[in-house]
Formats: structure tokens, sequence, C-alpha cells
């Protein structure tokens, strides 16, 4: 149950942080994503607890008996990822026109 609030939690937040770029907000976009890949790490953990706990296969977070999971989680992190390139890039342009004027 942990694995699944974290992950929803993860998920919550990496939408905020793209709405946060929508609203123009770069560095709370920035901090949200690196939160979701947080979240998405401890969601990936609690998921290979609970497989060991019930004796499952942990290897590649039980790719074989659930391929949804580490799909979902892949998805999330790399979503954050690029969420936080464009954030970075966000700001340092906008610096850069600041230094500018």
């Amino acid at each position: 149950m942990a694995a699944m609030a974290l992950g929803i939690f993860a998920a919550v937040v990496l939408i905020s942080s793209v709405c946060c770029l929508c609203y123009k907000r770069p560095v709370l976009g920035f901090v949200s994503s690196v939160v979701t890949m947080i979240l998405t790490y401890l969601t990936g953990c609690s998921w290979r607890d609970i497989l060991i706990g019930s004796g499952k296969d942990a290897s590649l977070l039980g790719f074989h008996r659930y391929p949804a999971a580490p799909v979902i989680l892949a998805i999330l992190l790399l979503t954050a990822f690029v969420v936080m390139i464009v954030s970075i890039l966000w700001i340092v342009r906008r610096n850069k026109s600041k230094n500018r004027k």
C-alpha cells in the first residue's frame, strides 16, 4: 500500500512540476522534478521490499510477473528528468537575458 501511495504522490508532484513550467516558474518546476525523482526511488524501494516480503522474484523489480510496475516507474523518472532539464535551460536562459540588460 505504501508503494502505491508513494507512486501516486510522485505522479501528482510531477504534474505540479509541469504546471509550474506552464505558469513560468522554472525554479519550482526544477524542485518539483527533483522531489519526483526522490519519490520514484522510494516507490521502487518499497515495491522491491513488497516483492521480497511476499517471496516473489525481485529481479528487475518483478518485471517478469508485474511488467507494468517498472515501466511506470521508468516513465515517471524519464518525465521528471525531462522536466528538470527544461527547467534548468529556462533558468539559464532567463539569467543570461538579465545579465545582458
